[in-house]
Parts: structure tokens; sequence; C-alpha cells
């Protein structure tokens, strides 16, 4: 068996959580509590290729430690874990409090997106968008997220990108779902889609302060028939079909 990127990062976390030198196998051990089926000689390679590497630094028969290198890659590793786990858990929304906290926060993210978008957006980007708002109905609906996330695309800020790329994730189909049903019951949708025209315009037209302020009207509006949706006794409604989105 071949190591990998996450058995090699599994391997730098558990050599840097030791005050001494760790042998193989105790690494071999560690790898497999943690779910990798592994052998001492795949072990060994993936050891020697960490010394070749400069990230180890075998002592002999005491083991290894890592090397000023394999401290810093181990703690860039730590803290990307770190960040992946705030997002995922982050986009957990329980109840409607979460729900609303989600839209605020992309009311925050959007806002900018939509004014970069109208500054930065390639013609090709613009045509795209224009044919999203332009389609059927029914291929409107389809593609309420793939349209928020080609605004944070077009807005050729990698920041906005990463954020959007995690917001706008297909496995939140599901929670686009719900929003348009609270949509359709409180008689919003065809005003979303006519508020998603009339950003797509500001965005064509390089009006980047109209952009951001039809977004935020936008984005206010839906917190807005979210929240009087939920206050007329379908709290309910929303915390069961929130629990049938999986992001695992």
């Amino acid at each position: 068996m071949r190591h990998t990127p996450a058995m090699e990062s599994a391997v730098l976390a558990f050599v840097s959580d030791h005050q001494g030198p760790v042998g193989a196998r105790a690494v071999a051990q560690h790898l497999r509590k943690h779910g990798f089926d592994v052998s001492e000689s795949t072990v060994s390679r993936l050891l020697s290729d960490l010394d070749e590497r400069a990230l180890t630094q075998s002592l002999g028969r005491k083991g290894r430690i890592l090397t000023e290198e394999g401290s810093r890659v181990a703690a860039n590793q730590q803290l990307d874990r770190r960040r992946e786990s705030y997002f995922a858990d982050a986009l957990i929304l329980r109840d409607v409090h979460d729900l609303l906290d989600h839209l605020a926060g992309r009311r925050g993210i959007e806002r900018e997106a939509a004014r970069a978008a109208a500054l930065r957006a390639r013609p090709e980007e613009v045509t795209r968008l224009r044919a999203m708002v332009e389609s059927d109905p029914a291929a409107r609906w389809r593609e309420r997220l793939a349209f928020h996330k080609t605004i944070g695309d077009a807005s050729h800020n990698k920041q906005i990108q990463a954020i959007t790329t995690t917001l706008f994730d297909e496995r939140l189909d599901p929670l686009e779902r719900l929003l348009i049903m609270i949509g359709i019951k409180q008689d919003a949708l065809l005003r979303w889609d006519r508020e998603h025209r009339d950003i797509v315009a500001a965005i064509s037209d390089r009006d980047a302060d109209g952009a951001e302020r039809l977004m935020v009207v936008h984005l206010d509006g839906m917190i807005h028939e979210t929240e009087q949706f939920a206050n007329s006794g379908n709290a309910h409604v929303i915390h069961t079909l929130l629990a049938e989105i999986d992001l695992a």
C-alpha cells in the first residue's frame, strides 16, 4: 500500500504531539488506530520519505523527531484542519436561528461579491448570469445556488471565491429547496427572481454601488420572509427540513 497525503499528515501530527522521538512501531499502531490499514513496511517507507524531505530526522533506534521544517508543516496542517472544522460546523444548520445567521453571513459576503463582480466580471460571465435570470422559471429555481456562486466566482477576489465556494456547496441544495418553499409560502419567489434580474443588470452596467445595494435588499428580503414564515407557526417545518441536510 502506498502512503497518502492524509496518512502523512497524521504521522506529522502524531510526532508533533510527542516531546521525544517516536518509533516506527508506535507510528504504525497510531495509524491503524485511526483507520489506516497499513503495514510496518509502508510506514517505514513513509518515514524514510519524510526524512529525505527534511521533515523528520532519524535518531537511530530512539525513533524520529520533527525538523524545524517538519514542525512548520505540521502546525500549518493543524491550522488547515481547524479551519475546515470551523467551516463544516458553520454549515450545519439546526434551527431557525442558525438559518437566519447563515443568511446574514451570506448578506455580508454577497454584497461584496456583487460589488466586485460589477467591477471585474468578464463578458462571458455576465452573459452566463443573464442566461440564468432569463431562463424558464423551473430552470431558475434549480440554478439559484449556481447563480449566487457564479457572482462569487465573477468577483475575481480569491477571499470571496473561497468563502462562496463553501457557502454554495452543492450538498446545500436541500437548503435552497427549503428557501424556495419559504418563498412560495410567503408569495415572494417572483420578487426574488426580479431582484436577481436587477442585480445582473447592475453588474452588466458596471454599477458597483447598485449591485451591492440590490444584493443587500435581496438578502434582507429573504431574511424577513424566513422570519415571518417561522413566526407563523412553521418553525418546526424548518427544523425538520434542516435535519435532513447531510453534509457528510
